[in-house]
């Protein structure tokens, strides 16, 4: 991981500790006023991360978080500033293993010899599938203004919602997300609907790709 980057979330993880972070709303989902923390806060404390222990695999984000950090200095700004901003915008929000199992089917496809998975190993992502792509990726989990779970999923059709960067996601009345390459994405149930001062972050089980690095 680039270390000029690490120290970059490691600061914001310093700056950020000590905020509350409340969990998820209980019961029906009816769009409010928002929650106390930004989105870059509620990841951090969903974490239980401080900045000694921002390259360490704990918590359900280390992976996400880590991802930042192995981007360029120039596009972790840009991300954490979407992030910590006043604009608003919705997460979508890998977990670890979501991360995992990407790792895992970038060694199988690309017979890499990995011999485990790890935070810092996201940082090849670049070098494998080019420069510019873990950065497309992550802005391909976000999208403008606050969208709670009812205003991503329609009760009878499909919606097609544009992100950030490299296109759409396709949401189902059947609470799944079909990316760009064509996988099948669901929300992780207790973690939707994460109320921020500055958007939503809904869980999800898979990293989101807006291409199949694979296709010939």
């Amino acid at each position: 991981m680039k270390t000029i980057t690490t120290t970059f979330i490691a600061s914001a993880a310093l700056i950020f500790a000590g905020s509350v972070f409340a969990g998820p709303p209980a019961g029906k989902v009816k769009p409010g006023k928002p929650g106390a923390d930004n989105i870059l806060e509620i990841a951090l404390n969903v974490n239980g991360m401080g900045f000694e222990n921002v390259d360490e695999e704990v918590g359900e984000f280390a992976y996400l978080l880590a991802a930042v950090g192995c981007l360029s200095e120039n596009d972790a700004a840009t991300v954490v500033g979407l992030l910590t901003g006043s604009d608003k915008y919705t997460l979508f929000a890998p977990t670890n293993q979501a991360f995992r199992n990407l790792q895992l089917t970038l060694n199988d496809e690309l017979d890499l010899g990995l011999e485990g998975t790890s935070p810092e190993t996201t940082c090849a992502v670049d070098a494998l599938l080019g420069d510019g792509t873990l950065f497309t990726v992550l802005a391909y989990h976000l999208t403008e203004d606050r969208r709670f779970s009812n205003s991503v999923f329609n009760k009878n059709n499909p919606k097609t919602i544009d992100m950030l960067a490299a296109g759409s996601i396709t949401s189902f009345p059947n609470l799944t997300i079909m990316d760009g390459a064509y996988q099948m994405v669901s929300p992780v149930p207790s973690l939707i609907n994460i109320n921020a001062s500055n958007g939503v972050i809904h869980v999800i089980d898979t990293v989101m790709l807006p291409f199949n690095p694979f296709a010939e």
